[in-house]
């Protein structure tokens, strides 16, 4: 007797400061991967300007990275497939020429995704981790280079998803002079105030900070725990997914205290992350003091889950 097919989706991400791709199946038990690759490639620098645009570098970078990217997860015969993007391509003034060249790249139309749609996305896609699926409560915090997407979960339900303008790249843009220097202290006050201005906006925060997770998704996420992982002679898979905020201080008082040739010294940290992660550290550690929680859930499911859950599992339009 022949088993039983399983439908397979296609996801790829084009992110601020990474792009991935992501092929599922959809078992009985949830989304099976098959195959998953992250380019640790940026495309959006420049985009905090007044008159943002991609730079010709990031759009051909983009584009070939892109095109691979694309075509090893067709590779794998999906059923459906979508490429979406967000922060850096939805701000920039010459987006469409972006999306004209990854349509001659790939053959395939990219989508453009509002903020509020990404987050959206995001807690569909941190839904799939079968470690939260008797979570009651849940606070994520995806961290991007254009934004930070929050969205608030409540019994297996989004009850907001909001997207705050304090990627990393545009928190470091805005406020810090010069990254080849460690951090100054009025540049660490300025990311604290764009924080607890933007948060102060949110209409949710946590019912009980007790019981509930606050969830990390992102590139950030998985660099810090890579870090405190190596601290402790531990790979990043034998590691906790759990991060408490004394050990995530500890990494952003050490990273922040250097130079940019020093940081590139520490263990776990990308080259090409070595100038954004003291900045995107200090506004997660952050919002992590503003929802009032001690430990932080890294979980590495987000919007490309959350875009191959909906191709799989589309919901029914309400009335």
């Amino acid at each position: 007797m022949n088993s039983p097919y399983h439908p397979r989706a296609a996801a790829l991400d084009i992110g601020s400061n990474t792009l991935k791709m992501l092929v599922v199946e959809n078992r009985p038990d949830g989304l099976e991967a098959l195959g998953e690759r992250t380019s640790e490639t940026r495309i959006s620098e420049g985009i905090s300007k007044d008159h943002p645009e991609l730079t010709e570098t990031s759009m051909q970078k983009g584009v070939k990275v892109i095109g691979e990217l694309y075509r090893e997860m067709q590779s794998f015969d999906p059923d459906f497939s979508r490429i979406v993007a967000t922060s850096a391509v939805r701000d920039a003034n010459n987006r469409e020429e972006f999306k004209r060249r990854v349509l001659e790249e790939t053959g395939q139309e990219i989508d453009v995704i509002a903020g509020e749609e990404e987050a959206r996305l995001i807690g569909k896609g941190v839904l799939t981790d079968p470690n939260l699926k008797n979570q009651k409560e849940i606070m994520i915090f995806d961290m991007g280079g254009g934004s930070v997407e929050c969205i608030y979960i409540k019994d297996r339900e989004i009850k907001m998803a909001e997207s705050l303008p304090l990627g990393g790249v545009r928190l470091l843009e805005h406020h810090v002079q010069n990254p080849t220097l460690p951090l100054k202290e009025d540049e660490k006050m300025a990311v604290i105030e764009a924080v607890q201005r933007q948060v102060s906006k949110l209409p949710i925060k946590l019912e009980n900070p007790e019981e509930a997770i606050v969830v990390g998704a992102g590139g950030t996420w998985v660099t810090s725990r890579a870090i405190i992982a190596h601290r402790e002679g531990k790979t990043l898979e034998e590691s906790s997914p759990h991060l408490s905020m004394s050990d995530l201080t500890s990494v952003f008082e050490e990273a922040s205290s250097y130079d940019l040739e020093q940081r590139l010294q520490i263990p776990k940290l990308p080259s090409n992350r070595a100038d954004v992660f003291p900045v995107t550290l200090l506004a997660l550690i952050e919002l992590g003091k503003w929802v009032g929680v001690s430990q932080f859930y890294h979980c590495f499911r987000s919007l490309r889950y959350g875009v191959a859950d909906e191709l799989l599992n589309p919901e029914t339009p309400k009335n």
